[in-house]
């Protein structure tokens, strides 16, 4: 079975956002190898539910996805970036440890929210979407 989050952050590294890192979990604030620095342009996205549908073979889950960058105005600028990509996926193929990935959609369901994360002392925006992905590799 194709996991829906790996395949949409395939499809989102692949294109071409003007974003640094783009991953499932943020690296802020840790060592080592691939440490995320303050400030830079990053997206991370969570799986947040979804709709079963038990008569087709596809996946619709909805996504958290929290942009981070050095001014909220930057972080909107990103969330705006990908609003934009998001008009143009339609059927693209992805190619995910699970073989390929067929995404049919990734679109908004709610507004940009400008928020706080006192953890990590940033500012960021939080938007949701859905995407529908196949269940089966194309």
């Amino acid at each position: 079975m194709i996991n829906g989050l790996e395949a949409t952050i395939q499809l989102l590294k692949a294109s071409g956002l003007s974003v640094d890192q783009i991953a499932s979990k943020h690296r802020y604030g840790e060592s080592g190898v691939g440490v995320w620095k303050p400030g830079s342009r990053s997206i991370v996205i969570r799986q947040d539910g979804g709709d079963p549908n038990l008569y087709i073979e596809a996946q619709t889950i909805r996504i958290e996805v929290r942009f981070f960058a050095s001014s909220d105005y930057l972080a909107l600028e990103l969330a705006n970036e990908l609003y934009e990509l998001t008009k143009s996926i339609e059927r693209v193929e992805q190619l995910v440890n699970g073989g390929t990935a067929l995404i049919y959609s990734l679109l908004p369901t709610s507004g940009q929210s400008q928020l706080f994360d006192q953890d990590l002392k940033m500012d960021f925006v939080l938007q949701f979407y859905n995407v529908q992905v196949s269940e089966k590799s194309v």
